[in-house]
């Protein structure tokens, strides 16, 4: 008889056990929500850097864009190009702006390298040196483009400063690619910067405020006199 109770007792304690087990589990299933968390991390990597001067000029041959383009991307296949430069309009005015383009590349095949690029719409940017802000800003609501394109109407030394910046390095560019977060791209040293190929910037600039004095010397006027002989 003994014997017996224990046997039952036994029975009882494992089909309690089991009960317990498949709750545990069904409850456990029950709460397998995603669990959303985030934070700063740091990660090694390796960036790659295009760099050149710009110097363009119009049918008469005479200058009218002055300017630094810097090409940049990493191994996660993002290319972004960045263009600083002096503009001198139709009206006779020279202006800055300041353009960014931002691209994923996928690789389609190695060999032959075949590639295809999607734009990605660029919300705003900035140009920043050793912990100050230097250029940039926000895209206009009606922009239909995927770039980020700002002007800035007055001229001043600080823009020629700037544009040498872009070449030379050791800056940060920040870019707006999600509404509310940046990316933080740092630009090293142009390890093949010298003092000397800034004459070829200045040198620009010299003929593109030259041909601004140009454009907006009097080509003539007509006198009350000529115009009633006019036709």
């Amino acid at each position: 008889m003994a014997l017996i109770i224990r046997i039952l007792l036994f029975l009882a304690s494992l089909v309690f056990t089991i009960v317990l087990l498949i709750g545990a589990t069904t409850g456990f299933a029950k709460e397998n929500k995603t669990i959303e968390f985030s934070g700063e991390t740091v990660s090694n990597n390796f960036r790659m850097y295009d760099v050149k001067w710009i110097h363009e000029k119009d049918s008469e041959n005479k200058t009218v864009v002055c300017g630094t383009e810097l090409k940049t991307f990493d191994y996660s296949g993002r290319k972004f190009i960045f263009a600083y430069y002096l503009l001198l309009l139709d009206d006779g005015k020279i202006v800055s702006r300041f353009n960014v383009n931002a691209l994923q590349i996928s690789f389609e095949n190695q060999e032959p390298l075949k590639t295809e690029d999607l734009f990605i719409k660029v919300y705003g940017a900035k140009m920043s040196k050793d912990g100050k802000d230097r250029l940039g800003g926000m895209r206009s609501p009606q922009s239909e483009y995927k770039s980020f394109d700002a002007q800035f109407n007055e001229f001043k030394s600080r823009d020629i400063e700037d544009i040498k910046i872009f070449y030379k390095g050791e800056y940060d560019l920040y870019v707006r690619i999600m509404p509310m977060a940046d990316i933080q791209i740092p630009v090293i040293k142009n390890p093949k910067y010298t003092l000397e190929q800034e004459k070829y910037i200045d040198e620009c600039v010299d003929e593109l405020i030259k041909n601004k004095e140009y454009r907006n010397k009097p080509k003539g006027e007509v006198f009350a006199e000529q115009v009633q002989n006019v036709g």
